[in-house]
C-alpha cells in the first residue's frame, strides 16, 4: 500500500504539472519563443529545421495534423513531456534505489534546480525533449545490468536514435557513455554484448535521414556549425588560450544545482541527513566522465557562454546518485514536506503569468500579434507573407492558420517553391538592402518597442 500511494504522489504531480502548464497558455496573448518556433517550422515535414534536430517538430507537426493549430496544443506536448521527465525518472530511481520513500525524493529535488521548474516548465522544447531522452537512457543501461535481453537492447537503440533527433547535444551522454564502458567491467559487459548490433543498427536506421539531410550538397552543416558558434560565443574569444571557459562552466554547474546542494548541506548540518561511503560504480563513473567530457568541449573551443538549460538534461539523472550517496532521519516526512513544496511551485508558476498582466509587468507573451496579422490579412491578402524571424511567423501563422508564413531567418527557406509571385516582406527597422521604399510600418510593437517595416518584393 505504502509503495502504491508514493506511486500515486508521483502521478499526481505528474498530473498537475501538465494541467498547470496547459493552463498557462489561456493567461498568454503570445507564444513562446520555442513555441512560436514549432507553430512556424510545424507547418511542413521536413527532414530537418533551423539548428535543432527534427523530432520535436515531427511530434509537434502530428498533433496540429489531427487536431489542427492551436495555441493548447504546443503546452500540451510540452506538459506531456515534463509530466514524461517526472514518471521515468521516479522509475530510473526505483531501479537504483529499492526504497519505497527514498527511490521517490530524486523526483521531489527536483524542484530545487531552477532551470527544470522555471524554463523547462514554461517554454522550452527540443531541451525537454532531449531531459526525457538522457533520462530513459541511463533507465535503458539499468535494465540491461539486470537482463541482457535483445527486447532490452532494441529499447537502448530505439532511446539512442530519439536521443540523436531530439538535440545534438545527446552526443555528451554518448561520449560519456563510451568512455566509461572502456572504464567500468560492468557496462563493458554490455557495450561489447554481440547483442550490442542491434542497438546499433537500429539508432543508424532512425538518424540516417537526417543525418543524410545535415550533411547533403545543400551544407546545411555549415548553418549549423554557424549557429553553434554564436551560441557559445566563439566569435567573441580573443587571441590565445584561456582557462576562462572551465570558469564558466562551473559557475554555469553551480547556477544549476546550488539551490538543491544548499538543501542538503543544510539537512547535513541540521542533523537530518548523512553522507553514506558510496563504490566507485558505473553510475558514479558515468557523472565523472560526463563532467569531463562537457567541459573539454567548452575549454576546446574556448566557449564564452554556458547556458544552464544547456546541462540540465545531461546531469538531471544524477540527482538519483546524489540521494543514492545521502540517509535522512525520516524519509516519509521528508517526502511529505517535498510534495507540498512541489505543489506549491506548481501552484505559483500557473498564477505567475496572469500576476504579471494585472501588474503590468513587462514580458513579451502579453503583448498579442493581433496588429500584424489584421495589417497582412486586410491589407496585404494576396501576397506571400515573409516576417522578420520564426517569434513573429510563429505568431502569425497561430492566428492564420489557414496561410503558409515564411521566415527571413529559415535557411531552408530558398528551397521552397512559393505559392505566390509577389511578396510583402516585414523587417524590423528600415532595411538598407532593399531598393524599394517601405510602403507600411508598424511603429513601436510589443514588448521591445520594435519598428516594423513593409516592403514588397
Amino acid at each position: 500500500m505504502g509503495k502504491n500511494a508514493s506511486l500515486n504522489k508521483i502521478t499526481v504531480l505528474a498530473f498537475l504539472s501538465f494541467s498547470a502548464i496547459t493552463l498557462i497558455t489561456f493567461f498568454k496573448s503570445a507564444l513562446e519563443l520555442e513555441d512560436a518556433e514549432q507553430a512556424y517550422y510545424s507547418q511542413w515535414f521536413r527532414w530537418g529545421y533551423d539548428d535543432q534536430p527534427p523530432l520535436y517538430t515531427w511530434l509537434q507537426y502530428g498533433f496540429n495534423t489531427i487536431f489542427g493549430v492551436s495555441k493548447i496544443l504546443f503546452s500540451i506536448l510540452r506538459g506531456l513531456l515534463f509530466a514524461g521527465i517526472i514518471l521515468l525518472l521516479y522509475q530510473f530511481s526505483i531501479l537504483r534505489i529499492p526504497d519505497k520513500y527514498k527511490s521517490k525524493l530524486p523526483v521531489l529535488a527536483l524542484v530545487f534546480i531552477p532551470v527544470f521548474v522555471d524554463f523547462t516548465f514554461r517554454r522550452l522544447s527540443h531541451t525537454s525533449l532531449l531531459c526525457l531522452s538522457v533520462v530513459a537512457s541511463y533507465y535503458c543501461i539499468q535494465l540491461l545490468m539486470q537482463r541482457k535481453t535483445i527486447l532490452n537492447y532494441l529499447l537502448l537503440g530505439f532511446v539512442v536514435g530519439v536521443g540523436f533527433m531530439s538535440k545534438y547535444n545527446y552526443a555528451f551522454f554518448l561520449v560519456a557513455f563510451a568512455l566509461v564502458s572502456l572504464w567500468d567491467s560492468k557496462l563493458r559487459a554490455i557495450v561489447f554484448n554481440p547483442k550490442i548490433l542491434i542497438t546499433m543498427l537500429l539508432s543508424c536506421l532512425l538518424v540516417a535521414p537526417h543525418v543524410y539531410w545535415l550533411l547533403g550538397p545543400d551544407g546545411f552543416q555549415t548553418f549549423l556549425a554557424s549557429s553553434i558558434e554564436e551560441k557559445i560565443g566563439i566569435e567573441e574569444v580573443e587571441s590565445g588560450f584561456s582557462l576562462m571557459p572551465i570558469l564558466i562552466y562551473v559557475k554555469g554547474l553551480f547556477a544549476l544545482s546550488f539551490p538543491l546542494l544548499l538543501v542538503i548541506g543544510i539537512g547535513y548540518f541540521s542533523k537530518l541527513i548523512n553522507f553514506n561511503r558510496q563504490n566507485l560504480n558505473w553510475f558514479s563513473k558515468m557523472f565523472l566522465a560526463q563532467l569531463v567530457v562537457v567541459g573539454l568541449f567548452f575549454l576546446v573551443f574556448q566557449s564564452q557562454k554556458v547556458e544552464t538549460r544547456w546541462l540540465l538534461p545531461l546531469f538531471i539523472p544524477f540527482v538519483v546518485l546524489l540521494l543514492e550517496s545521502v540517509s535522512f532521519k525520516n524519509e516519509k516526512k521528508f517526502v511529505t514536506v517535498g510534495f507540498w513544496v512541489f505543489v506549491a511551485v506548481i501552484f505559483i508558476q500557473t498564477i505567475r503569468t496572469p500576476i504579471e498582466k494585472v501588474l503590468n509587468i513587462p514580458s513579451s507573451v502579453h503583448f498579442g500579434f493581433d496588429p500584424i496579422a489584421n495589417k497582412l490579412s486586410e491589407n496585404y491578402a494576396h501576397y506571400q507573407w515573409v516576417l522578420p524571424n520564426v517569434t513573429y511567423a510563429g505568431n502569425v501563422r497561430l492566428l492564420h492558420p489557414e496561410r503558409t508564413v515564411f521566415s527571413a531567418d529559415d535557411y531552408s527557406l530558398p528551397l521552397i517553391e512559393l505559392k505566390h509571385e509577389r511578396e510583402v516582406e516585414i523587417t524590423i527597422n528600415q532595411s538598407e538592402e532593399k531598393q524599394t521604399t517601405a510602403v507600411d510600418s508598424l511603429i513601436g510593437f510589443g514588448k521591445e518597442k520594435e519598428n516594423l517595416y513593409f516592403y514588397i518584393n
